[in-house]
């Protein structure tokens, strides 16, 4: 028996193309329907056994999918007679379509066009009898090193960025066919408001949106610890529908959805006044129940920018947020936020979901919204002059502090339980002084959110 892997590209350099939601959810779907495409010729017509990703549910084949990515850019599978060339065959073939219906989209010469794409679209075939121990793991560890070799590209027009364009794009067979008709994106505004592009009339919160790159910690690891990783695979697959409808349910729009990586753009508060805090939590939880572990967590990246900030900046800022910051915190598990304000104010700040901070910041943000408790106005600014003191002072001594800073008489009668709960949360966190730049970013999260200006 043999092992054979496909690992296609590039992803991230074609994301970054794409100004609106139209052009960024095309750049993530074609690689995705091109997968979905060459898995299924193959499993209907050899012996093949996909390793991942996992194809037993036949529905994830349907051509009208809504626009739904399920499918990675890799595939590990078992065979007893399929070689490289078959499957070589079976690329060509599907690369030659795509390209037909690019050129026919965009009208262009489909000769030039196909072969634009034969070396656009970045296609690694990896073949072995090699026996693993983990064949999934083994394997992947593998493809990431050929991943590294990206060829230079060279032709008279840049094809892809022609159909990445949203008039030209939505009237594509492949936007079509996904979506039963030609499909209608919200703009980036109304996604964050919550409301259609007519009638678009935001506060001020409801005019920032949030991009959410999210990844699984440690499954690589889980997945060697367990003896039948085909299981693993397919409740990684029961995990994506659930997230699919989560992720709509919030009012968010998912671009991709494959495996243990999330792709959707939300608000940043929804109509039913919860937060993207609240559903990163939700997540969490479907991702534990599906694989019955606390091995395995996600962890999260998030860009919060203004509505009108460049699309693919925020994007950038969101996978930054992800793999540099929240993949290297501590133990993982993390939620890392990467926040630009219209007024070009910016912060950031990352928390484990299983410190005990996170949780009191989570509780504290409800309670705001739910205006259980309030805060001052400008709580940060007053917290930021008295930064020096609050660092060379102990735990003991910060709760008088906070009597003698917050003395008047509305700090009694308003704002005495939000700033007990603040006190508890500057206690749990640390007065270092990178603590407290921490908490700043934190209170001006919540501000975002609460909608002041």
């Amino acid at each position: 028996m043999k092992h054979i892997a496909l690992t296609v590209g590039p992803i991230t350099d074609t994301l970054i193309l794409g100004r609106k939601t139209s052009e960024i959810w095309m750049a993530s779907y074609l690689f995705s329907s091109f997968m979905k495409k060459i898995i299924l010729e193959i499993k209907t017509t050899t012996d093949a056994l996909f390793l991942v990703p996992f194809v037993n549910d036949t529905t994830i084949f349907e051509t009208q999918d809504d626009g739904i990515g399920f499918f990675h850019d890799r595939f590990i599978l078992t065979s007893e007679t399929l070689d490289i060339k078959q499957i070589s065959m079976i690329l060509t073939k599907h690369k030659q379509e795509f390209a037909k219906m690019v050129a026919t989209t965009i009208k262009r010469d489909e000769e030039k066009v196909t072969q634009f794409f034969e070396s656009y679209l970045q296609t690694y075939l990896y073949e072995s009898e090699e026996e693993f121990s983990n064949p999934i793991l083994d394997i992947s560890s593998i493809l990431d090193s050929i991943e590294l070799h990206t060829p230079k590209l060279e032709a008279e027009e840049d094809y892809i960025r022609l159909f990445l364009n949203r008039n030209t794009l939505l009237n594509s067979q492949l936007a079509k066919e996904s979506f039963g008709g030609k499909p209608s994106f919200n703009s980036i505004e109304a996604i964050a408001a919550q409301e259609s592009d007519e009638n678009f009339q935001a506060q001020n919160a409801q005019k920032y949106i949030a991009i959410v790159h999210a990844d699984g910690d440690n499954l690589g690891a889980y997945i060697r610890s367990e003896t039948d990783s085909a299981t693993v695979s397919k409740n990684l697959f029961e995990f994506d529908k659930k997230a699919v409808q989560r992720i709509k349910g919030y009012g968010a729009l998912p671009l991709f959805v494959g495996g243990d990586d999330l792709l959707f753009f939300a608000p940043v508060m929804n109509a039913q006044k919860e937060t993207i805090f609240d559903l990163v939590e939700k997540l969490s939880k479907d991702y534990k129940d599906a694989l019955g572990t606390d091995k395995s967590t996600l962890s999260f990246g998030i860009s919060i920018t203004y509505y009108k900030y460049p699309l693919y900046e925020a994007l950038e800022k969101s996978r930054k947020a992800l793999f540099e910051v929240a993949k290297n915190y501590k133990n993982k598990n993390a939620v890392a936020i990467s926040a630009q304000k219209h007024s070009g104010q910016s912060f950031d700040f990352c928390l484990a979901k299983d410190e005990e901070v996170y949780g009191s910041f989570t509780s504290l943000i409800k309670n705001v919204l739910n205006e259980e408790v309030s805060l001052p106005h400008a709580i940060h600014h007053k917290l930021h002059k008295h930064q020096m003191l609050f660092k060379h002072i102990n735990y003991k001594q910060l709760q008088s502090s906070f009597k003698n800073i917050f003395n008047e008489d509305i700090h009694i009668s308003k704002f005495k339980v939000g700033l007990t709960l603040l006190v508890n949360l500057m206690e749990k966190l640390g007065l270092q002084e990178s603590q407290q730049e921490k908490l700043f970013s934190m209170l001006s999260t919540i501000k975002l959110i609460r909608g002041d200006r």
